[in-house]
């Protein structure tokens, strides 16, 4: 049983995503949100653009669009999604917050920490691809990205699951790097 239609899942990708830098700038031009939260969320859009940029220059041979976006331009799907993943490593902030119960973790690295975000990302990723893929694209089965796992015959390929596995990675030791200019 599908909950959401492609059309349904589209638009709240497509408002959802584009709302969130508007959000973010509104709340922090009107000090709603620190400078680090909106350093961080930026930061995860920036991570996010590594691999969406990718994804839409890989074209056909990687993935299938399968529903028309509302702004049918290069690279605007992507952004937006770049957006989301944004949010998704917000929230990977947020639970590990609320885990250790400080932010010692921002500024020293810890493993605990490190695991909570990859967890995070790896979940999300695999909700986002159960929802989205086979409705809003289909990721390409081949010799590089083959599929692991298949539900209700949705196949789920390795390469975006790998991605948010190494993402939190990548995104937490830019946090720890550069931690002087962005917190």
């Amino acid at each position: 049983m599908d909950l959401f239609s492609a059309n349904q899942l589209m638009w709240t990708a497509f408002i959802i995503g584009n709302s969130a830098p508007l959000l973010f700038i509104t709340l922090r031009k009107t000090k709603k949100i620190s400078r680090e939260i909106f350093n961080l969320y930026f930061l995860g859009v920036f991570v996010g653009l590594s691999w969406e940029i990718p994804f839409a220059l890989a074209g056909k041979s990687f993935h299938l669009i399968l529903i028309n976006w509302p702004i049918d331009l290069p690279l605007v799907r992507n952004i937006t999604y770049s957006f989301i993943d944004g949010l998704i490593f917000i929230v990977g902030i947020f639970l590990v917050k609320v885990f250790l119960k400080n932010q010692d973790f921002l500024y020293r690295f810890n493993s605990t920490a490190l695991f909570i975000m990859i967890i995070w990302g790896s979940f999300s990723e695999f909700l986002v691809d159960l929802n989205g893929n086979g409705k809003l694209w289909l990721f390409i089965e081949n010799w590089y990205n083959p599929v692991f796992l298949t539900i209700n015959g949705n196949g789920l390929t390795v390469i975006p699951q790998l991605i948010w596995f190494v993402a939190p990675i990548i995104y937490y030791f830019f946090i720890l790097k550069f931690q002087s200019k962005i917190l």
